[in-house]
């Protein structure tokens, strides 16, 4: 039961990093929020690693880098695929990279129960029709473009995820694996905006929340290492990748955003996915 809690716990922060973020792109360039956000995930990190004494071996954090340099590059992959196509074929596309860890589980002979795999199934499902716009939303978008964009992120957030694992196995402290994650995301994103000749402007007054938002994600990281190190990695990927629901239903409290039908149904399906995850 543990594992689902924190994989839970770890979707549930993802979900309101990016709602919180998706806000603050609102007022400042994208790219930007995603910079200064990591930036201030990766100062939170160190303060609290120097304050516990977590030290941990080389292996542990080289892994974390690779996860990192993928986390990074599934971000820049995933805003741009929303720059430019429509949400609702990039979002669902971008979540399903947790077929990655699924895959990579079965392969290694470490695959979940038959009631497990049936959850994650309906999770998917659930994540696909949560994504969906709403009725009222705009439609328009260059799909031929976004979706190999979007098939990217899923592919970098899936690497990601296998590759945090790996660091959590490797016998170094979960925030020592974490470490590394920042250590590879912030040059990623540095060299995306360097290449793309983009300006990193201070975030002003809004630096406060900006830096918020890296601290829960970061939380999130941490939270899907302890899950994975004590539960079944593909079935804590999919739980993590439960992001999109709570960033809908973030959407309709604060925003009082009207859920769609599609997006109703998405949050019933999933969470009776996270049902049978739970029994299997």
């Amino acid at each position: 039961m543990l594992p689902i809690l924190l994989g839970l716990g770890s979707g549930l922060c993802w979900g309101a990093a990016d709602f919180v973020g998706g806000l603050q792109s609102r007022r400042l360039p994208t790219l930007a929020v995603a910079f200064w956000s990591q930036v201030g995930g990766a100062v939170a990190l160190a303060l609290v690693v120097a304050a516990l004494g977590s030290v941990g071996g080389l292996p542990a954090l080289a892994w974390g880098m690779v996860a990192g340099a993928f986390g990074g590059s599934g971000l820049m992959f995933f805003y741009r695929g929303l720059a430019i196509g429509p949400m609702s074929i990039v979002a669902p596309v971008a979540a399903c990279g947790a077929a990655v860890p699924v895959v990579a589980t079965v392969l290694l002979g470490q695959g979940p129960s038959a009631v497990a795999i049936g959850g994650i199934a309906a999770a998917f499902v659930g994540i696909v029709l949560v994504s969906r716009p709403s009725e009222h939303s705009d439609q328009h978008g260059d799909i031929r473009a976004a979706l190999p964009i979007a098939l990217g992120a899923a592919v970098s957030f899936g690497l990601f995820f296998v590759f945090l694992d790996w660091g959590g196995d490797a016998g170094g402290p979960p925030l020592w694996v974490v470490a590394g994650a920042r250590i590879g995301s912030l040059p990623t994103i540095g060299l995306v905006v360097a290449v793309g000749r983009r300006g990193l402007p201070w975030p002003g007054g809004c630096w406060p929340i900006v830096a918020a938002v890296g601290v829960v994600d970061t939380a999130a990281n941490v939270l899907f290492i302890y899950a994975a190190a004590i539960g079944n990695l593909g079935t804590v990927s999919v739980l993590g990748s439960l992001y999109p629901v709570v960033t809908v239903l973030l959407a309709r409290i604060v925003l009082a955003e009207r859920l769609g039908r599609a997006q109703g149904a998405g949050v019933g399906v999933a969470l009776a996915g996270v049902g049978l995850m739970v029994a299997g």
